[in-house]
């Protein structure tokens, strides 16, 4: 029998999978090779849109569905979309609202197939630049006319303080309409209440019936609800203090060999020998 199999791990991607260059690291891509040939089910699960994430997937062995934009967006290993969440329909209300008092704020609505602009901020010319991804400005009469059940997130980007106290308000305002969180500290990212990391991962298991145990990995505040949903839950050593105080196993940085610790330590606690890539 394959050691790993019946298992699924699911994997956040930057801060955790990634290193700091964005590179995958060779240890951490041989585990996965190892871990996915003896048995066991790769899934990812990143705040990332599917355009964001191409070069990744084609260098790794995903053989489960997989999550983009925070839950919102569920595709197959074939890159087909099996589910889209979409977004309420006090998401314009909400956008307007945030924009009207924040006029150094970006405002990025991305879809399964593309980013729209509402409006532009340095942050988020950076964060479109940094991710190598094309992007449609939103005019008021394409705004007006946009289906918000086609879009799948908003993220607003600016400076930490301003963000982290817009985290807050959106909780307050919208405590059943939205879910808000935050992958990095110039990032308040929305998906619909109860669409995250943590749903997906619970309807990627219900498409995969031979799964008998979930193991999770992340490093930030949007995959606490990955990380809850896990038998075993992993955090790389230079995740976010309130993720590390939460997971079972504090694992090496990310800037080294994380997930390749994590897929050790599975196996060494299934009472198998030491993994040998």
């Amino acid at each position: 029998m394959k050691k790993f199999k019946g298992m699924l791990l699911a994997c956040d991607m930057d801060g955790t999978l990634l290193d700091d260059s964005k590179q995958i690291p060779a240890e951490n891509l041989r585990a996965l090779q190892y871990f996915t040939k003896q048995g066991g089910r790769l899934s990812l699960a990143t705040g990332r849109s599917p355009h964001a994430i191409g070069t990744y997937i084609a260098q790794l062995p995903v053989n489960a569905p997989y999550s983009v934009m925070n839950g919102s967006l569920i595709c197959d290993e074939n890159r087909q979309i099996l589910h889209c969440s979409g977004m309420p329909y006090e998401t314009k209300e909400m956008i307007e609202h945030v924009l009207l008092k924040n006029s150094q704020f970006g405002c990025e609505i991305f879809t399964a197939e593309t980013a729209l602009i509402r409006q532009m901020s340095d942050h988020t010319l950076q964060h479109m630049r940094k991710l190598h991804l094309d992007y449609q400005m939103l005019s008021n009469e394409q705004f007006a006319k946009s289906a918000t059940a086609d879009w799948c997130t908003v993220n607003f980007t600016g400076e930490p303080a301003p963000i982290t106290a817009l985290t807050q308000d959106l909780l307050i305002r919208y405590p059943d309409v939205f879910d808000v969180t935050s992958s990095m500290p110039t990032f308040c990212e929305i998906t619909a209440a109860g669409v995250n990391k943590g749903s997906a991962l619970r309807s990627i298991v219900e498409y995969l019936p031979d799964v008998e145990r979930v193991f999770a990995i992340g490093d930030s505040y949007n995959d606490e609800s990955m990380l809850q949903e896990a038998q075993i839950s992993f955090a790389p050593a230079n995740a976010e203090p309130e993720v590390l105080r939460n997971v079972n196993v504090m694992v090496s940085s990310n800037n080294d060999r994380a997930v390749a610790d994590m897929i050790e330590y599975l196996e060494k606690n299934s009472r198998m020998k030491t993994v040998n890539y």
